[in-house]
């Protein structure tokens, strides 16, 4: 599977959203920001993708298989599987001055079988895609191939908080567990989760990506 070194922009909202998703997962998602992406553009999909808007104006989305594994040595098919059936059962909370709404992340997932050439589709509620698509609060650009390439779903995540920015950023460790969705885990000293979340993200960074960081702890009062 060869993937494009194009450049996509991802919503600030889905950035900096809370939860705890694995690589697989993100990888799942990172495809979808691509093709509503590309859709937004006009621009033609490859034949084995496609993004249809049924008349309730849900989408419906169909990509190979492959598109969410790493590389070609990558055949993980039951990863792939346990991660759209993770992301069907995530919940995603909607709310305005009208209404509330709990809404499943994804619907329908459905594998069809074609030896090497097997293809997912899938099905985002209306609300769900605008989320994908609301640069309202800003956006995050980063490198699609580089992103597919982490094994860390943490090295995911900073590299969506750092891709492209020149300005210092500073983040509590309670937000950053918080924005992770491990806000149960390493609790106690803040070097319990810089050794096991920090340090290895840095380190997948400074071997695969084009951007980086570099981090020192800032001490407020006791913490």
């Amino acid at each position: 599977m060869i993937i494009n070194n194009k450049e996509v922009l991802q919503s600030y909202i889905l950035t900096t959203a809370k939860y705890d998703y694995t690589v697989y997962e993100k990888r799942i998602l990172y495809r979808i920001v691509e093709l509503l992406q590309a859709m937004t553009e006009g621009k033609k999909l490859n034949l084995r993708y496609s993004v249809q808007v049924t008349t309730l104006e849900d989408y419906d989305i169909t990509m190979p298989i492959s598109a969410v594994l790493a590389d070609e040595q990558d055949e993980n098919y039951t990863r792939v599987k346990n991660a759209f059936i993770s992301l069907q059962k995530k919940i995603i909370q909607y709310e305005d001055k009208k209404s509330w709404q709990s809404l499943n992340l994804l619907e329908r997932p459905k594998i069809i079988k074609e030896g090497g050439n097997s293809v997912v589709s899938f099905r985002l509620s209306p609300l769900i895609a605008e989320c994908f698509m609301d640069f309202s609060k800003g956006y995050r650009k980063y490198e699609l191939a580089t992103a597919m390439l982490f094994q860390s779903e943490y090295s995911m995540r900073f590299y969506e908080l750092f891709s492209n920015q020149a300005k210092p950023i500073n983040y509590g460790i309670d937000t950053l567990k918080e924005m992770f969705g491990i806000s149960d885990k390493y609790i106690g000293r803040p070097a319990d989760f810089i050794k096991r979340v920090v340090i290895p993200a840095k380190k997948e960074l400074d071997e695969k990506s084009p951007y980086t960081f570099i981090y020192k702890e800032l001490k407020t009062g006791r913490k």
